[in-house]
């Protein structure tokens, strides 16, 4: 992805911020749609394009959790692990999908196809426990035989358009 990619792209998003330290976030999201993370290359392209430093976009891209600095499986899947998720389960729910996948949290599958990680605050309180997939699809709340199916469902499922996540 070049600075002048992201340029053409966030350039008419311009004039509905007042802070144009705001375009970072869809600069950053635009560059990752490519292959799914942003490498270092991808980092100082939205710099430029944006006229932060790179210190200062790789802050931001380090402080979201939908970012990613290292290449993730097809199939993003955040557990929530907060308050009411935790009373709700959430423990077991990730350590049967780590026994499933046989990936610890924040690791991605040998076949690319799944990462799994820990979240915190989905937002789905009423829920619980909670999974989001490629930060789009809400579930729960959700059991151990649900995760199986959904599993099931994706392994099966087109990849996704792109890399939106």
């Amino acid at each position: 992805m070049t600075a002048a990619e992201i340029r053409t792209h966030i350039d008419p998003m311009r004039p509905e911020f007042a802070d144009q330290r705001s375009l970072i976030l869809p600069a950053l999201r635009f560059a990752q749609r490519e292959k799914g993370y942003l490498t270092l290359d991808d980092l100082e392209a939205v710099a430029e394009a944006t006229d932060l430093t790179p210190a200062y976009v790789e802050g931001v891209a380090t402080f979201y959790d939908r970012l990613y600095l290292r290449p993730v499986g097809r199939w993003v899947l955040s557990v929530c692990v907060t308050l009411p998720c935790m009373l709700r389960g959430c423990d077991e729910l990730i350590d049967h999908l780590c026994d499933r996948l046989g990936v610890p949290p924040g690791g991605t599958t040998e076949d690319g196809l799944f990462t799994l990680q820990e979240a915190q605050c989905l937002g789905a309180c009423d829920r619980a426990p909670a999974i989001q997939v490629n930060a789009e699809d809400m579930l729960g709340p959700t059991t151990p035989e649900e995760a199986d199916r959904l599993l099931e469902r994706l392994r099966e499922a087109p990849a996704p358009d792109a890399y939106v996540r």
